[in-house]
C-alpha cells in the first residue's frame, strides 16, 4: 500500500475554507483511486508497484484571476475555469530527478471563485463542490481525459463513485 502526501497552498483570501478537510479527502480519493482495480488499471500508475512509494499531490486554491491567467498562458482560453490539473507523472513517467519512492502526481490548481458560483447554482455547499473539483484534477493526474462527450461521461461515472465513498 502506497503512502499519500497532499500539499494545499491558499492563494484567495475571500472564500473560507477548511483546508486540513481538503487534505483528508485528498488522501481518501488517491487511496479510492488506487485501491480500485477499475480505476487504477486506466491510469499512468497501472504498471507500477505501489507498495512503499509515496503517491503526492500539490492543490492550489485560487481566485479567479489567477487561473484566468494560468489558463490563457497554458490552454490558450482567455478566461478564468474552474479547475486545471498539471500532470507531472503523467506528462514524464521517467522522470529522473525524481527518488524512486516517490511518484509526484502533479498539481490541481481550484478557482475557489468559481467553486463557490458553480456551488451556489447547483444549490449545494462550496466544500462539496471543491471535492468535485478536487477528485476531477486528480483523475486527469492520474491520466484521464475527456476529449468527448462519451470520455466525459466516463469520467463523471468515476468522480460520482469517488465522491460517494468518501461521505
Amino acid at each position: 500500500m502506497p503512502n499519500f502526501e497532499v500539499s494545499i497552498t491558499n492563494n484567495q483570501e475571500v472564500f473560507p475554507v477548511n483546508l486540513e478537510e481538503i487534505e483528508k479527502n485528498a488522501g481518501l480519493i488517491l487511496e479510492y483511486a488506487v485501491e480500485n482495480l477499475k480505476i487504477l488499471s486506466e491510469s499512468v500508475l497501472r504498471d507500477y508497484d505501489l507498495d512503499n512509494k509515496t503517491i503526492s499531490v500539490d492543490i492550489v486554491l485560487t481566485d479567479d484571476e489567477e487561473i484566468a491567467e494560468l489558463n490563457s498562458s497554458y490552454r490558450g482560453i482567455d478566461k478564468p475555469t474552474d479547475v486545471l490539473a498539471f500532470a507531472l507523472f503523467a506528462d514524464n513517467p521517467d522522470l529522473e530527478a525524481v527518488p524512486e519512492d516517490e511518484i509526484p502526481l502533479g498539481e490541481v490548481i481550484i478557482s475557489v471563485e468559481t467553486a463557490k458560483m458553480q456551488a451556489d447554482n447547483n444549490e449545494i455547499d462550496l466544500m462539496e463542490e471543491t471535492m468535485f473539483l478536487l477528485a476531477h484534477g486528480i483523475l486527469h493526474l492520474l491520466g484521464y481525459d475527456h476529449p468527448d462527450e462519451e470520455s466525459l461521461e466516463m469520467l463523471l461515472e468515476i468522480q460520482t463513485e469517488i465522491l460517494a465513498s468518501i461521505r
